[in-house]
């Protein structure tokens, strides 16, 4: 009989456990979505462009720190195709949009590595820059 109390005992404070981390996983997630939301409309606003296809690298200014780096045509084409606008976008969400820091050009038909990037503006990315 107590064997049976300490397994049940074991799995219900298993099952507490997954249940906390899915809820915390999900409460991570919408708050990505919804920054990531925010920076996909600070994209359009900052360019003027209404384009759909905008790359979205969550990596390039580290991991796990809600800064993003958002690349889009500057003229209307196939994604990449066109010479890019990439903007560097961090900071809290203020009427649906974050701050751009700062950025950079791409020729076209590039990756996004720093010895293609050009034309870099804002302080806090000109060390991402090589030219």
């Amino acid at each position: 009989m107590n064997v049976w109390r300490i397994e049940t005992t074991l799995l219900v404070l298993v099952g507490v456990l997954l249940a906390i981390a899915t809820v915390n996983d999900l409460a991570r997630q919408a708050s990505t979505n919804h920054r990531l939301v925010a920076d996909l409309s600070t994209w359009r606003h900052y360019t003027e462009h209404d384009y759909h296809n905008i790359s979205i690298d969550q990596e390039t200014l580290g991991t796990n720190n809600q800064r993003e780096v958002l690349c889009g045509n500057t003229s209307a084409g196939a994604p990449g195709s066109n010479t890019q606008i990439c903007l560097a976008i961090w900071g809290p969400t203020v009427n649906g949009r974050r701050t751009v820091h700062g950025g950079w050009y791409l020729p076209p038909y590039v990756e996004d590595l720093p010895t293609e990037r050009y034309g870099c503006f804002g302080t806090p990315v000109r060390r991402l820059c090589t030219r």
